[in-house]
Formats: structure tokens, C-alpha cells, sequence
């Protein structure tokens, strides 16, 4: 796996969150992104996987789910930096055919939902931020759309603003930071992921920037018991270690300052 693409997975782990079973959810129960029809199939169970089963699921597998049931289909590795990402993070929430749908009517291609030849070379004649920038607003038209925006719209709008920020960021080849995902927790939604409406001036991003430095130390921990595998959950942790790093700290300092600006020029 590649270090773009564990980086990725773990910036979805960071927006997915632990378990959860949310009655007015479709997906019903779900951890790190992963849904109990997603992992029956991935299993090959021929039913759902049960919520105590979906409760029990490992980074490890979820890692290994996602690269194949999204990444793989998605042709990730084909695809230029931050559309990557944004692309990848949109079938996570919504689903490959539905996000690779929504990619192909901007770029006026046959919308099948497949990721084919045609759609990469419409994608390689387009600016690759301008991409970034009308995905994000068309699947927020898409989610606006469903009729569980009322229930989670608020999540999911942050979601896709966190998405926009550190895509471009990609795409512009600056570093960025990890998100701390909440291993660990039972619950999570996206709107607990989201940083603060609160972040206004250099004081309080300098606080925020501190109290991530230590959640993404204590993620570091979770996660230690279970590599040295040599697998991917060593790639994620590797990443979460380089998270704590200036360059790191330095990245979150750039998607917080520009949030709160985008939160100011809106109200």
C-alpha cells in the first residue's frame, strides 16, 4: 500500500470515527467507515455482518476493506493528489458508484459509475483543484438532497469542508496534517470530528493545534500493540508519528487558519 493511500485511510478513520449504530442511518451499524453489509460481503458471509460483529472489527481489516472494496474500484493509484483523496472520502460516505457518478457529469463523460479509461483521461485535461473544488460542491448538493440531511447534515457539511481543505492542500503538494482518528471510541459521528466554530485568531488555533498534538500521541499509543507486522496498520502508524512532527503541526495550523476565514467570510 502506498504511503498516499494509508494516509488517506487514515484521514477516513479520523472523519468515520469508532462504532456506531445510529437509528435514522441506512447503513445501520458501522466502524471506521465500514458498514455490516460492507464487511458481510468483504467476509463473504452471504448476509450482513451482525453489530457485534461489526462492534469486534480491526483497523487492520478495515485498512485492508477499504483499499480493496474502494481503492481498487476507484483506480486510486491512477489518480492525480487531492482528487485522490477527495474522491476516495466521497465513496466512503456515499459509495463508489455515486461519488465516480458524480465525477463523470462534471466532466461531461458516459456516467456509469465505472471508473474507466475515458473518465481518467477526462480527468487528466481538467485542472485537478478545480476538480476538487466542484466535487465537493456537487456532493454537497447530493447530500442536501437525502432525506437524512436534517439528521446529519451538520456533520457532513463540516466533513466536506475538512475534505476540500486538505485536498487542495494535496493537490498544491503541501504537507499535511493527520487528523487524529478517535481509535478507541464507541461512538463518533462526523460532526464530533470537526474542528471548533470557535477557532478565531492565533491564540486559540495555537491551542487547538496542541490539543491535536496530544490526541494524535494518545492514537499513537492505541495503535502501537498491534504493529510490527509490516502490514498496513505499521504504514498509519508511521504516519500518525510523522503527524506529530512540525511539518505536521504546521499543516493543521494552515486547514484551521483557512476554516475559521471561511467561517467568518460566511456569517
Amino acid at each position: 500500500m502506498s504511503d498516499s493511500l494509508a494516509q488517506t485511510i487514515t484521514l477516513v478513520f479520523g472523519s468515520e470515527g469508532g462504532y456506531v449504530n445510529h437509528p435514522r442511518d441506512p447503513g445501520g451499524a458501522t466502524k471506521y467507515g465500514i458498514t455490516a453489509a460492507t464487511l458481510g460481503a468483504a467476509r463473504r458471509l452471504g448476509r450482513k455482518a451482525t453489530p457485534e460483529e461489526v462492534k469486534r472489527l480491526t483497523l487492520a481489516e478495515a485498512a485492508r476493506i477499504l483499499d480493496r472494496q474502494y481503492a481498487q474500484p476507484l483506480r486510486y493509484r491512477e489518480l492525480p493528489a487531492g482528487l485522490d483523496y477527495a474522491l476516495f472520502d466521497y465513496a466512503v460516505n456515499s459509495g463508489p458508484a455515486q461519488a465516480v457518478k458524480t465525477l463523470q457529469r462534471l466532466l461531461a463523460v458516459e456516467v456509469d459509475g465505472i471508473l474507466g479509461v475515458k473518465t481518467l483521461e477526462a480527468i487528466r485535461r481538467h485542472e485537478v483543484t478545480d476538480l476538487i473544488d466542484e466535487l465537493q460542491d456537487a456532493r454537497l448538493r447530493f447530500l442536501r438532497g437525502l432525506k437524512t440531511w436534517p439528521a446529519f447534515g451538520k456533520g457532513w457539511n463540516a466533513r466536506t469542508t475538512r475534505v476540500r481543505e486538505a485536498a487542495l492542500l494535496m493537490a498544491n503538494g503541501v504537507a499535511t496534517a493527520i487528523p487524529p482518528p478517535p481509535v478507541g471510541l464507541e461512538t463518533a459521528t462526523p460532526a464530533d470530528a470537526r474542528i471548533s466554530s470557535t477557532i478565531v485568531g492565533k491564540g486559540t488555533i495555537a491551542a487547538t493545534i496542541g490539543t491535536a498534538s496530544a490526541t494524535i500521541g494518545a492514537a499513537k499509543d492505541a495503535l502501537q500493540p498491534i504493529t510490527g507486522n509490516g502490514g498496513v496498520v505499521d504504514i498509519v502508524f508511521a504516519l500518525l508519528v510523522a503527524g506529530g512532527s512540525a511539518a505536521a503541526i504546521a499543516g493543521l495550523a494552515i486547514i484551521a487558519y483557512r476554516q475559521a476565514k471561511y467561517r467568518e467570510a460566511a456569517t
